[in-house]
């Protein structure tokens, strides 16, 4: 059970994980375990299972469940060349008001991207309180890729306690920034302070399995390599 009580709304900080892939039969115990775990408290249900293939979903998708699958990319060594934006300044989101206008910027992505429900910036609100703990903590820096005064691109790098392992949080830029090499130049920046400032062995981070995820091929150029692939249901419940 992943649990996530200050955030409820955080879909994947609110979960039951599986080793196994989901089989015939498997909808209604599925839904008594999460009932069991969590009761009415969320406003979705997401499954997720560490064996990597789909398994039998039918039964979940009939009755509202998406499939959420995803794969995990990894960065051992940085050899530089990426071609970067020069117009933009990368530093660490440090302020009150710069994470104002991250979480405003997170939130429209969620409304342009992905249709994510009206919360009133609850769920964001909140992601950033956990991971300006961990910032206060050194476990990490959240990003700003910023054009003179405007935010148009961060992301977040934390670390495990050892140091060894970064993994990326929340990759987002501003859709009317976006082709403008805004990705590449916060990576740039941010891997190689991980790699020299932080002393890590590797970088990881997930993204969407999407055929169409242009993340991807641009992750891949940057020197990720596919580590593995991840499977999920998800269902917003009314």
């Amino acid at each position: 059970m992943i649990r996530t009580p200050n955030n409820p709304t955080f879909w994947f900080g609110n979960f039951v994980l599986f080793k196994r892939a989901p089989e015939a039969g498997d909808l209604d115990s599925w839904l008594e375990i999460h009932r069991h775990a969590f009761g009415q408290r969320l406003n979705h249900h997401v499954f997720g299972w560490d064996e990597p293939r789909e398994g039998d979903i039918s039964a979940f998708l009939t009755t509202g469940f998406v499939t959420s699958h995803g794969i995990a990319l990894s960065l051992s060594v940085y050899a530089g060349g990426a071609i970067t934006n020069p117009s933009l300044t990368v530093r660490p989101i440090v302020s009150d008001s710069d994470w104002e206008l991250v979480i405003a910027q997170q939130i429209l992505v969620d409304r342009v991207d992905f249709d994510y429900p009206e919360d009133g910036g609850t769920f964001r609100r909140a992601g950033a309180a956990f991971y300006q703990k961990l910032a206060h903590e050194k476990r990490g820096n959240w990003w700003g890729a910023f054009q003179g005064d405007e935010l148009v691109g961060s992301m977040g790098l934390f670390f495990d306690e050892q140091n060894q392992v970064g993994r990326f949080q929340n990759v987002s830029t501003s859709p009317a920034h976006r082709r403008q090499r805004v990705c590449t130049t916060l990576l740039d920046h941010i891997v190689r302070h991980a790699f020299t400032a932080v002393g890590a062995e590797k970088i990881v981070l997930a993204t969407g399995a999407e055929d169409d995820n242009a993340a991807i091929p641009n992750y891949q150029n940057f020197g990720f390599k596919f580590t593995a692939p991840n499977f999920a249901l998800k269902r917003i419940n009314a």
